[in-house]
This record gives C-alpha cells, sequence and structure tokens, in this order.
C-alpha cells in the first residue's frame, strides 16, 4: 500500500470534520484528474479521492522518467480455421473445472483435427494451465495459431511455447547441460553419425555426471554404427555411464554385446520335446560370475525372489532380442512362453524376456518387438500369480501405449479371452484399468464394442467383488478412451446395488460428454 491511500484511509477512519483537515493532495499526475470545485464538500474529495487511487493503483504505474516498453510486433494473420462456438463453450466448462480433469489433451487434440486454432480470449487461460502441467503441451502448440504464439513472447513464464527449437552447434557448444542434452537428441533425429562423432569428439572433456545423460540421448537414431562407440563405454568408470550403455546395446541387435550374451546362454539351454510329455526348455545354471560378464552388467543388481546364478540368467536373457528366440526354436512369443511354463525355472524365463520385451519395444520398435509385447500381455491374463510377478510393471506402460494400435485384431482378442467372471479377479481389473489409463487416444470403434460387451456381461458381478476401488478406476479410465459414439450409444440395465449404478451413471455422464464434445467440432465455425 502506497503513502497516499494509507494517509487516506486513516484520515476515513478518524472522520473529516474530527481530523480538520482535507485529504492530502495526490501525487501527480493523478491530481490533475480530480475536480478543483473549492466548494465541493470534504467528504465528497475524500471519497474521489480514494476511488481514484484504488483505480490507478490496480491498474497499474509507469514510474515518471522511464520509457514506456516497446510492443511487440503485432502477430501474423492466422491460417488456421475459427474454433465453433458449440466447442468453445465445452472448453469454457472444462476450464471452470465443471468436468473431470483431464479432457483439455483430448479437447486439443480434436481441435487440431478440425484444423482449427484457439480462440484469442481463452489463449491466456491454456497457456497457464500448459506452464502448470507440461504433459498439456504437446496437444496445445499445433493449435496456439500465430496470435497465440505472438502472446507467449509478451509473458516470460510462457517462453516454452514461443521458443523456436535451436538445435545447432551452438547450444550444443554453450548451452546448459539440459540444453545441451536436448540439442544432442534432435541432432541425432538430423544426423545419427555426427551427432555421435560430436558426443565422440567432447567425450574425454565431458564431467562424469553428465556423461550417462549424453549416452542416453544415443538412443534417438540407435543403430549399427553406435556400436563400437558404445561397447567402449562399458569400460568407464562411473557405474550410471556403464549402465545407460548396457541398455542401449540391449537394445541394438546385431551388437556384440548382445552377441556376446548369446554366446554364453546357449551353451546353458536344452530344449526337450519328450514323446508323453509336453516340449520344455530346461536350463543348467553358470559355474561363476567372471571380469568379462561383470563388464557386461551380469549380476550389478538383484532380482527379487531369485538365487544369484538365476539372476545371472535373468540379466543375460534380458540382453537379447527376444526375437532371436522365436527363430531359435520356430515357434511364436506365446509358444515359448509355453515352453518356460513347463520346466523348472519359469521364473527365470519370463522375467528375461519380459525385460527384454521392455527394452526392444520402445521408442519405434519391430513388428516382431510387438508381437512379444501383445503376446505376453495376453499370456499374463491367464498365467499363474507366481509368473504374472516376473513380468515388470514398466512393461505394461508400453503395451498401453499401443493398446489402440488393433489392426490385427491381437487387443480385441484379449478381452474375448477374459473368463466369465473375469471381474472377480482384482489383478485382471488392475491390469484393464492400466491398459486404458496409459492409452493416449480414443480406442477405435471395434475394439471398444469388444470391451464395452465384456463389460456388460460383467456388470450384474458388481455386487460381488471384493474391490470394488479397482473397478471404479476401471470405469473412470475406460470412459476416457471408449469411442465416444460407441460408448455413448451403451445403454446397459439398472443395477439394483445403488451405489454401483450411481458408479454407472458417472461412466455414462463421461462419456455421453466426450461425445458432445466431438460433436462440437461438426458445426462451422
Amino acid at each position: 500500500m502506497s503513502d497516499d491511500a494509507r494517509q487516506l484511509q486513516q484520515l476515513l477512519k478518524i472522520g473529516t470534520a474530527r481530523a480538520g483537515r482535507a485529504p492530502a493532495t495526490l501525487a501527480a499526475p493523478l491530481d490533475a484528474l480530480l475536480p478543483r470545485d473549492t466548494a465541493a464538500a470534504p467528504e465528497a474529495a475524500l471519497w474521489l479521492s480514494l476511488g481514484a487511487l484504488d483505480l490507478w493503483e490496480r491498474s497499474g504505474f509507469v514510474a515518471p522518467g522511464q520509457p514506456a516498453p516497446m510492443p511487440a510486433p503485432a502477430a501474423a494473420p492466422d491460417t488456421l480455421r475459427p474454433c465453433p462456438l458449440r466447442a468453445q463453450a465445452v472448453l469454457a466448462g472444462l476450464l471452470r473445472g465443471l468436468h473431470p480433469a483431464g479432457l483439455e489433451a483430448e479437447w486439443l487434440h480434436l481441435l487440431r483435427r478440425h484444423g482449427g486454432c484457439l480462440p484469442a480470449h481463452i489463449l491466456p487461460k491454456l497457456l497457464d494451465a500448459a506452464t502448470r502441467q507440461p504433459t498439456l503441451r504437446a496437444a496445445l502448440l499445433p493449435v496456439l495459431g500465430e496470435r497465440g504464439r505472438w502472446l507467449a513472447r509478451l509473458q516470460p513464464a510462457w517462453s516454452w511455447a514461443a521458443a523456436e527449437a535451436n538445435t545447432g552447434a551452438s547450444l550444443w557448444d554453450t548451452g546448459t547441460p539440459e540444453q545441451r542434452i536436448a540439442a544432442l537428441r534432435a541432432w541425432r533425429a538430423r544426423d545419427p553419425a555426427a551427432a555421435r562423432a560430436a558426443l565422440a569428439a567432447a567425450w574425454s572433456s565431458e564431467p562424469p555426471e553428465q556423461r550417462a545423460a549424453l549416452l542416453a540421448a544415443l538412443a534417438n537414431g540407435l543403430g549399427p554404427d553406435d556400436d563400437a562407440f558404445l561397447d567402449a563405454a562399458l569400460d568407464d568408470r562411473r557405474k550410471e555411464v556403464r549402465a545407460a550403455a548396457q541398455r542401449l546395446l540391449a537394445r541394438l541387435p546385431g551388437s556384440r554385446f548382445a552377441q556376446r550374451m548369446l554366446d554364453r546362454l546357449l551353451p546353458l539351454l536344452r530344449f526337450e520335446r519328450p514323446l508323453l510329455r509336453a516340449a520344455r526348455i530346461e536350463l543348467t545354471l553358470p559355474a561363476a560370475l567372471d571380469a568379462a560378464m561383470r563388464r557386461d552388467g551380469i549380476g550389478i543388481g538383484a532380482h527379487h525372489g531369485l538365487g544369484e546364478k538365476a539372476g545371472w540368467v535373468v540379466d543375460m536373457l534380458a540382453a537379447v532380442d527376444p526375437q532371436v528366440w522365436t527363430r531359435h526354436v520356430d515357434r511364436g512369443p506365446r509358444a515359448c512362453l509355453a515352453l518356460a511354463e513347463h520346466g523348472e525355472f519359469a521364473t527365470v524365463f519370463v522375467r528375461g524376456w519380459a525385460l527384454a520385451v521392455q527394452r526392444h519395444a520402445q521408442d519405434d520398435p519391430s513388428p516382431g518387438a510387438l508381437a512379444w509385447l501383445r503376446e505376453l500381455t495376453a499370456w499374463w491374463l491367464g498365467a499363474e500369480p507366481a509368473l504374472r510377478e516376473a513380468v515388470p510393471d514398466g512393461l505394461f506402460d508400453l503395451a498401453a501405449a499401443r493398446f489402440s494400435q488393433d489392426a490385427d485384431g491381437t487387443s480385441s482378442a484379449l478381452f474375448d479371452a477374459l473368463p466369465d467372471r473375469w471381474i472377480a479377479d482384482g489383478a485382471r481389473v488392475r491390469l484393464l484399468a492400466r491398459l486404458a489409463a496409459g492409452s493416449a487416444v480414443t480406442w477405435p470403434a471395434p475394439l471398444s464394442r469388444r470391451a464395452l460387451r465384456r463389460l456388460q456381461s460383467a456388470l450384474p458381478a458388481l455386487a460381488d467383488t471384493g474391490h470394488p476401488w479397482l473397478v471404479r478406476q476401471l470405469l473412470s479410465s475406460l470412459a476416457l478412451v471408449l469411442d465416444p459414439a460407441t460408448a455413448a450409444a451403451c445403454e446397459p440395465a439398472r443395477h439394483p446395488d445403488a451405489q454401483w449404478q450411481s458408479a454407472i451413471d458417472e461412466f455414462l455422464d463421461l462419456v455421453r460428454l466426450r461425445h458432445e464434445m466431438t460433436l462440437s467440432f461438426q458445426e462451422t465455425a
């Protein structure tokens, strides 16, 4: 509060009659705006002064003698289509918190599909929201338009939206550690060989704590030409650097690292096909851990529930492309898992193969790696609990990210394979909720119909479930990814339990809101 305001408020408390004086003169240029009528009552002058000063301070003040800031250049004309008014009304409700959180990104994706840009009056709110929630930025940037990018340059907190991608050698040479990592990653996307050569040239002078992060950036554009550099990094003194090199080499088909692991594994394995029993894969545990094995990362960490030597085998399996085994035994992923299930070391194989799939299904996976990912996820639904625990949770995040890609019907088949009382199994419900929650895009209509059919068949058994919170989580997750038109047409029978009917109503309300959101972009702007 300014001194002028403090004096005026003090005079207001005392009263002009008791104080015996008129209000103090306001500072220029504000004093020139007040009436000069000497006959005006002191009370009127006091209230006018208070009101004028309050408005002045709330509207801002430029100190005398300082030049006003130069306005930024005006925004270029937008080439994107205007946003329909009906869609604007839906977004206004989302921003006011009238609907469940998480729909803003979907609304922005629909706007991009419409080919439109954000209305001017909504830009500040969404720029603020994306500043607080970085996950929203990827959906916001394509629909900002010219006005949005111009506006972002005026507010330092929004600089992430205005910054142009500066990924040249200047940032690599002079940027902060984070900028150099981002520059190297972008450089790898354009010219993998040149980026690797730049890192190799600077490697000896890089701080030890920075090397691991820089090495991980080579995941972008990873290829056979990176083998020698990464293999040499296995001799680095820093553990984090060696671990980063091991992870990348394990994802590089045909690397010397992967071949060394395979050469160690094959003498330990024996495939048996007895006449009266199911075929199986047998394992002989390695006798000792030598220096070469340690260099390749074998034995660097323990595996819960497994002995030390069994853990060595897991490390070896995790470093070999899982497609090697489908070729080696001439069987598909599900058949390979069946071979392991019938042997003594089933947990070892499942754990090792799952870790290998997790590594090879990242970024731009091959069709073979995707097949392993989907088959392993489907196998998990029917596996014994002890074997389920051998699969790392992170694998299902990868499965969720690609679950909507159902061109071959693999995802739809997963719902068909569920048993009649699948909703009574908490592990199955948790997996389905995770697959839905991790999906970045809406599921196609055929997959949505299959999921709804299995969900409707399970509704009568809701009252008997021992994990209602998981079922509610599944309903909430499905409501955000099912095809809106397909889900909005769903009319399940009334449930006798009022609490469960309330959860079903919330599910239906959310899918109908998403359907309305989709329809709002079909009207002309």
